[in-house]
């Protein structure tokens, strides 16, 4: 049992390094991140300041050593947009990112669960086949999709539901039904 928890944690922990190494990696591809955030017309001398000021004249090591241990120390540092911290950003979109996935959840369970039961208790029938071939389309259809098909039909066919926005709960339909659903198949 401690054998197994320890290579577990290796693993995790060897996808967290993965992990941060590709965010960091992926950032410096995109081009020079002050030259991107001041635009292309900026004045030389705006560029090297700032720069200076993120750090950005620091050989590449150093600058992913800061960002190793400044992510594993807790500090997301600031958004070269507007300065905020961002774990403040990460912060204030919690409450629309539960909205979502809680009731996401609810669904996953509400319909993955019971399928999966039916399936196993008629095994080899054609409730299992039809559960099987239900679970394997809502697997392998990807859920952005299955997010666009959803809103082909009931937003723009149909007309039910909005297509987009956050005025009222009707909005947030077509995002919940496309997690729960695809996540229902995972456990189908």
């Amino acid at each position: 049992m401690l054998r197994f928890l320890g290579f577990r944690l290796l693993r995790a922990a060897v996808t967290i390094i993965l992990v941060v190494s590709f965010a960091f990696i992926v950032l410096r591809l995109s081009g020079d991140p002050a030259q991107i955030i001041m635009g292309a017309d900026a004045p030389p001398e705006a560029v090297a300041a700032f720069r200076r000021a993120w750090g950005l004249e620091e050989p590449l090591y150093v600058q992913y050593l800061r960002y190793f241990g400044a992510i594993f120390s807790g500090d997301l540092g600031r958004s070269m947009r507007d300065g905020r911290e961002a774990i403040v950003l990460v912060a204030e979109r919690i409450p629309a990112t539960l909205a979502l996935t809680i009731p996401a959840l609810l669904i996953k369970l509400c319909i993955g669960i019971p399928a999966g039961i039916t399936a196993a208790l008629h095994r080899n029938s054609l409730i299992d086949r039809a559960v099987m071939v239900l679970a394997v389309a809502g697997f392998t259809v990807p859920s952005f999709v299955l997010g666009l098909l959803l809103v082909l039909v009931f937003a723009v066919q149909l007309g039910w539901l909005p297509s987009g926005g956050q005025d009222s709960w009707r909005h947030a339909i077509l995002p919940i039904v496309t997690m729960g659903v695809g996540g229902a198949a995972v456990l189908a």
